[in-house]
């Protein structure tokens, strides 16, 4: 269990630096490439704030989980308009229960930014899913108000969490039963379908896109589809788009799932090691295992 610990947060950063030099690209422009250290984004640095306030606060407090945001925060780690947006006003003193409400004409975000970052959640309330549901509910509400976007960061986090619990084809009816938002529902039904088809359907049908319902079920559809954490990680990355978000997520669920070993080595090594970066998110994941696992 601590390993599939280690290899959710590590399989989620790993994901987001491979993935981050080819953003925005078409996936047939994609081509991975491994010279060099390999940075991650604003995904793992909001990633780690979430399971820094988890392990301060031995479970989920808003206001810290803000304080860890704007404490981490360095705009050039590639954070979307929203985000920073909603940041800023935190750090002008809105109330993380207001904050994320005044962007977009008041809409709020639906953007990927919630789940991008909700695996440390999915570990935490791993052996209970209704009260993982609301946490990632009130966890995303901090930047991302708009239901699409807190329900995709629950599916996320409950996806991790069932992985962790060694659900991989199960996963789907289990999502099925949790899931309210149509969106979802239709497109975690399509995922059986698709497994022998070609990228462009995939894309067409699941997306690859920003928005919360454009990449979650993306990433647990490139999980699903292949049997091991590399395939599923690069395959997720090949379909262009949003590929640090995909990768990520698509890193986070299967790392829950096969644990720290089956991430190559040479991606974990390749990762930068810097005052938070690989080192320092393994220690996370060590410390949010003693937490829940004393």
């Amino acid at each position: 269990m601590k390993s599939k610990f280690r290899g959710a947060l590590i399989g989620g950063a790993v994901g987001d630096a491979l993935g981050a030099p080819v953003e925005g690209c078409t996936w047939e422009e994609v081509r991975l490439f491994h010279g060099g250290t390999m940075r991650y984004t604003d995904d793992t640095e909001m990633m780690i704030g979430v399971a820094e306030s988890l392990i301060d606060k031995k479970g989920f407090d808003g206001a810290d989980m803000v304080r860890k945001f704007l404490r981490n925060y360095h705009a050039w780690r590639g954070y979307g308009p929203g985000t920073r947006a909603v940041l800023e006003l935190l750090r002008a003193g809105v109330s993380y229960a207001e904050a994320s409400k005044r962007i977009f004409d008041g809409a709020g975000s639906y953007g990927n930014g919630a789940a991008m970052r909700i695996a440390p959640l999915g570990l935490f309330y791993c052996d209970d899913i209704d009260t993982l549901w609301d946490m990632a509910y009130r966890a995303s509400h901090i930047t991302h108000s708009h239901v699409l976007g807190k329900e995709g960061a629950a599916i996320m986090a409950c996806s991790v969490a069932l992985a962790l619990r060694g659900y991989r084809e199960e996963m789907l009816n289990a999502l099925l039963a949790r899931t309210r938002e149509e969106v979802y529902r239709d497109k975690l039904r399509k995922i059986e379908q698709l497994l022998d088809a070609d990228r462009q359907t995939v894309i067409e049908e699941l997306g690859n896109g920003e928005a919360a319902f454009e990449s979650v079920i993306t990433a647990i559809y490139a999980f699903i589809r292949f049997h091991n954490f590399k395939d599923s990680v690069i395959y997720a990355i090949s379909l262009g788009g949003d590929t640090d978000t995909i990768g990520s997520m698509t890193g986070a669920i299967s790392g829950a799932y096969y644990g720290e070993a089956a991430i190559p080595p040479e991606w974990v090594n390749a990762l930068e090691n810097g005052a938070k970066g690989r080192s320092y998110i393994i220690w996370l994941a060590d410390e949010l295992y003693r937490i829940r696992f004393p």
